[in-house]
């Protein structure tokens, strides 16, 4: 099976960076583009769609298409997955309209359109930002969130924290 190098990217490449969050996934060397939302408490970065070539892989999450399908690669991080969940989207309907405590988590769009709704406790200030197929979202504590799904599709959440139904304080934007 051949590899990929960050030079392979189509779409671009953006020059390394320093950053020092939570949500980081990989070594600081190798950035994706991202966009931060309430005062960096949650970032959106779009997987950069990649071909195959013979270079070696470099830690950096990416969308690999092969001719027997697409390999998308959401997570490479220092922490294990404690939870995983596959989200249906059904057109027209919403997700979440809740916050958790304890608990930060990604959320990873493999088909579909969102609206990702949020709003920060401490400020009460409130942003949305579109998620298409590709797109990786995380969020940290404290901060509501709710999909608003504008197109069906799939999505995967994750977190390094178990699940606790406890940890789920409801709280409704959309």
């Amino acid at each position: 099976m051949a590899l990929v190098g960050l030079q392979e990217i189509v779409g671009g490449y953006q020059p390394p960076r320093q950053r020092e969050d939570p949500g980081a996934l990989f070594g600081p060397q190798y950035m994706i583009p991202e966009i931060r939302l309430l005062s960096g408490k949650v970032t959106k970065r779009t997987l950069p769609v990649v071909r195959p070539s013979s270079t070696p892989d470099s830690r950096t999450l990416k969308r690999l298409m092969l001719p027997q399908g697409e390999l998308a690669q959401f997570y490479d991080g220092d922490e294990g997955i404690r939870y995983i969940a596959q989200i249906e989207l059904q057109d027209g309907s919403v997700r979440g309209n809740h916050y958790h405590k304890m608990k930060h988590e990604w959320v990873y769009m493999m088909s579909g359109e969102v609206t990702l709704v949020l709003e920060d406790l401490e400020s009460r200030t409130r942003e949305t930002v579109s998620l298409l197929a590709g797109d990786l979202a995380f969020i940290q504590t404290c901060v509501v969130h709710a999909l608003q799904v504008t197109k069906s599709g799939q999505a995967i959440e994750f977190s390094t924290s178990r699940f606790d139904p406890a940890d789920i304080y409801r709280h409704k934007l959309v």
